[in-house]
């Protein structure tokens, strides 16, 4: 009988571009639009340049073989993968599948390792995709149970995606892959601690678990020994991190079935996935409410995202880590200004807005179902305001022709030419055709 890793690595090594659902291959083309097109409007976002200047330290500022993306400098692989994880991650714009950010993790792992082993560009899609299911089929079964125990989903099962993915684009066979999958079982690892205090290691976790990855990958290429059940085992994976007896055939028995990337969401706002269906909320009310005192409002959200580490602080604010992961203060800067950017996310000193997050309630509601919240504000005229939002993953889930469209419209935000995002367009339609410096050209362009 195979272990779980075992099956995971089978599955991955099966995968092949041409047998793939033509709706699978659709979904990994989209998460490339939306992750390169983020990545290329993120890098004004301040701890892009925090990272760029940690990954050339780390190498020593000698010059490399990858590309720090929109920097203009070349470094080694793993400084360059750091720095570009976080830029990637850099708008909180990236996908996420379940609680998980696997494209910001995925793409620039991919893109640099087939920059720097000069591989083809028709590697990328099923190595993106064997990333997606790997990574995915853990999280479905184990997210809920891993963050509740405080451990961040992109960090563990993000780490164990990136091994998949890059054992799958460097040509590793199903024992060679289940050694890289093993691998980042026991690499990986990491806290939501810094959205309680609003601090920053999440913003570079990203980059830490694409390098467990593509290490854990690299490892197993050079022929490393792994454990079998490093799922599944006593003090494996599973047990470390939820804590609790969970249905281990179940995470491999859909396979090839339910596609994780048919779960995949894209955020419209650039705040916390957990946020979004709130400022949608918002947004709805903020007419009603418009020049009314609002004496207090009460937002009501499922457990799992309202008890999520920073969703209900209410300041004071100092930095975009913690005002992106409020939903006090997403909800009272939309009430005040609408639609919000990175450039106002980072207005810690708007009174008004800070007031009125000063009174807004969250409260966890297991009545309220995942994705979706209930807004209820009370002005000084003694009236009421209310709204449901109901919203599913399929709300989220973008084609082509939206995704498009979101992206152009970060652009104009951010002033970046369109014909940028004509050529990524053209990229992500003729990937298999493509080359991978293309994609980086476009980082040089802006």
């Amino acid at each position: 009988m195979m272990s779980v890793v075992e099956d995971l690595a089978e599955f991955a090594v099966s995968l092949d571009a041409g047998s793939l659902p033509e709706r699978i291959r659709e979904r990994a083309r989209v998460c490339v639009l939306n992750g390169v097109g983020m990545a290329l409007a993120g890098t004004r976002v301040p701890h892009v340049a925090t990272a760029r200047q940690a990954a050339l330290a780390m190498e020593g500022g000698m010059p490399g073989p990858a590309t720090v993306l929109g920097g203009g400098r070349r470094t080694g692989i793993a400084g360059a993968i750091l720095a570009n994880a976080t830029l990637f991650h850099a708008r909180t714009q990236d996908d996420t599948c379940g609680a998980a950010h696997f494209g910001a993790t995925l793409l620039p792992l991919l893109i640099n390792l087939l920059e720097v082993r000069g591989l083809p560009s028709a590697v990328l899609l099923p190595a993106l995709v064997a990333g997606y299911e790997v990574g995915g089929a853990l999280e479905l079964h184990g997210a809920a149970s891993s963050s509740r125990n405080g451990f961040r989903a992109s960090s563990i099962y993000g780490a164990v995606a990136a091994a998949a993915a890059a054992a799958k684009a460097i040509g590793l066979g199903a024992r060679e892959t289940a050694a890289a999958i093993a691998n980042a079982m026991s690499f990986a690892g990491g806290s939501v601690v810094a959205f309680s205090e609003g601090s920053d290691e999440w913003r570079y976790q990203l980059g830490i678990a694409a390098l467990n990855g593509l290490q854990a990958a690299c490892l197993a290429e050079a022929g490393s020994r792994s454990a079998r059940s490093a799922t599944e085992a006593r003090g494996g994976f599973l047990e470390i991190f939820c804590r609790e007896t969970l249905d281990v055939g179940a995470i491999t028995a859909s396979l090839g079935a339910d596609w994780a990337l048919d779960r995949v969401m894209f955020k419209p706002f650039p705040v916390c996935a957990f946020n979004q269906g709130p400022v949608q909320a918002a947004l709805e009310l903020a007419p009603h409410v418009e020049g009314v005192g609002i004496v207090r409002a009460e937002l009501r959200m499922n457990p799992a995202e309202a008890t999520y580490a920073g969703m209900d602080c209410r300041g004071p604010f100092s930095t975009l880590s913690a005002t992106l992961m409020s939903a006090p203060f997403c909800v009272a800067r939309t009430l005040i200004h609408g639609t919000p950017s990175i450039a106002e996310m980072q207005q810690f000193d708007d009174a008004g807005v800070n007031a009125l997050a000063g009174r807004i309630d969250l409260v966890a509601d297991a009545d309220i179902p995942r994705l979706c919240c209930e807004l209820k504000i009370t002005t000084a005229a003694g009236a009421h305001a209310y709204v449901r939002m109901v919203r599913q993953a399929a709300d989220y889930s973008y084609g082509i022709d939206a995704t498009e469209e979101l992206i152009g419209s970060v652009f104009r935000t951010e002033g970046i030419d369109d014909a940028i995002l004509q050529r990524l367009v053209r990229f992500v339609e003729h990937m298999e055709r493509s080359e991978i410096c293309d994609v980086v050209g476009l980082f040089r362009a802006t």
